[in-house]
């Protein structure tokens, strides 16, 4: 029986065209399909049987990829306080709540103290791009967005009450002025959210047309997802309606990805060689061992600082010269941990792994040196240098 179990599993994952694939921090990728997932546990069931794999060591779950949204579709873009973007072909006003029917057909109710912003015809380049100048614009406090002759012109005030017989919303001017705003007629609005009410989302879950909705739960049972969303909705997904599904929320990130609080970059010869992030010193993908999509290129005389906060737990990186920006240099690395030098090599032809422990560490500092006083062609390459929780 469980050979037949077994053999049946293996015939379905064969003749799929693509298997579930489940990323951990560790980097380990487990493939077949999804059969479950609790609060504490995904389950991908394989050819050999189950594997089961804890949440929180989970960054993300990949099912199939997007298939974007049809070419010619109106949709209004909704923004919600969790960063949730839905797109949506009806938004309805309910008084203190909204109903968003997405694309999809799906209908969500929540409140709108949930919802930061919305504009219509998101379909539009040029609407999208004036709208985004809207918001680029950090002004505290509320605005709408008419559009006329083609462009969207923003003003500013309160946003308050909904009338929902007559299909307005009381927007105040600077000075106390007051109008009831038809909402059919406004082609955005932005609602400034100080202290927004959310929940902390367990993961974000990204559908085939392009939605994010952002879940503070999630189960997996038959050919559903169940959603628990962080504004206390329950939204069910079936299965090939989503795409993928990011459990990181912060558990692991490449410095690459992060701005260091401090950069120190000399030269003694009047030319300063600029740090890279996942590239070489050249502009060239990093080529080490094999290539790596992510990485810290430094030409000796560099130092960065990065803030971890006491956040993570382990700092992992590989070490070595790009070949192709030249193979002699000698720079040594240095890597700090608050202060305290934990790691201390010169690099050389082969990679050289790295693992510390940052459990508690406020700063973790790298600092690029070399033997000789003008450093020519020192240069180092950390690969893959990620924090993880």
């Amino acid at each position: 029986m469980t050979r037949m179990w077994a053999l049946t599993v293996l015939l379905i994952v064969a003749g799929s065209t693509w298997a579930d694939e489940v990323r951990t921090i560790s980097g380990k990728v487990v493939s077949g399909k999804t059969t479950a997932i609790s609060d504490g546990e995904i389950v991908i069931t394989t050819a050999a049987g189950d594997v089961r794999t804890p949440l929180s060591q989970v960054i993300a779950l990949d099912l199939r990829p997007a298939k974007g949204i049809a070419a010619g579709t109106k949709y209004t873009d909704v923004r919600l306080v969790d960063d949730t973007i839905l797109h949506c072909q009806n938004v309805a006003f309910l008084g203190k709540e909204m109903e968003l029917t997405l694309l999809s057909g799906i209908k969500l109710k929540l409140p709108l103290a949930f919802v930061t912003w919305l504009v219509r015809d998101a379909q539009e380049p040029k609407i999208m791009a004036q709208w985004e100048k809207i918001l680029a614009a950090k002004i505290r406090g509320d605005r709408v967005a008419i559009l006329r002759d083609g462009d969207l012109n923003a003003l500013e005030g309160t946003l308050s009450t909904v009338d929902t017989k007559e299909q307005t919303i009381t927007f105040t001017r600077e000075g106390g002025i007051s109008i009831p705003a038809k909402l059919d007629k406004l082609h955005g609005l932005f609602f400034f959210r100080p202290d927004p009410p959310t929940e902390t989302p367990l993961c974000r879950v990204f559908d085939s047309q392009g939605n994010t909705l952002a879940a503070a739960g999630i189960t997996f049972k038959g050919d559903t997802f169940e959603l628990k969303t962080t504004f206390g909705a329950m939204v069910e997904l079936k299965v090939e309606a989503v795409a993928r599904i990011d459990f990181n929320m912060g558990k692991l990130a490449f410095l690459s990805d992060m701005d260091p609080t401090r950069v120190v970059e000399k030269s003694r010869l009047g030319f300063v060689e600029p740090y890279r992030r996942d590239l070489n010193l050249d502009g060239q993908p990093i080529l080490l061992d094999r290539s790596y999509g992510k990485g810290l290129s430094m030409h000796a005389y560099t130092e960065l600082d990065y803030n971890l906060q006491g956040k993570f737990k382990q700092f992992k990186a590989v070490l070595g010269v790009d070949s192709r920006v030249g193979t002699s240099s000698q720079a040594r690395v240095a890597i700090y941990l608050d202060g305290s030098l934990k790691f201390n090599e010169t690099v050389s032809g082969k990679v050289l792994p790295i693992v510390l422990d940052v459990k508690g560490v406020s700063t973790l500092r790298i600092v690029v040196s070399s033997p000789d006083f003008f450093g020519l062609g020192d240069h180092a390459t950390l690969a893959d240098p990620q924090v993880t929780k």
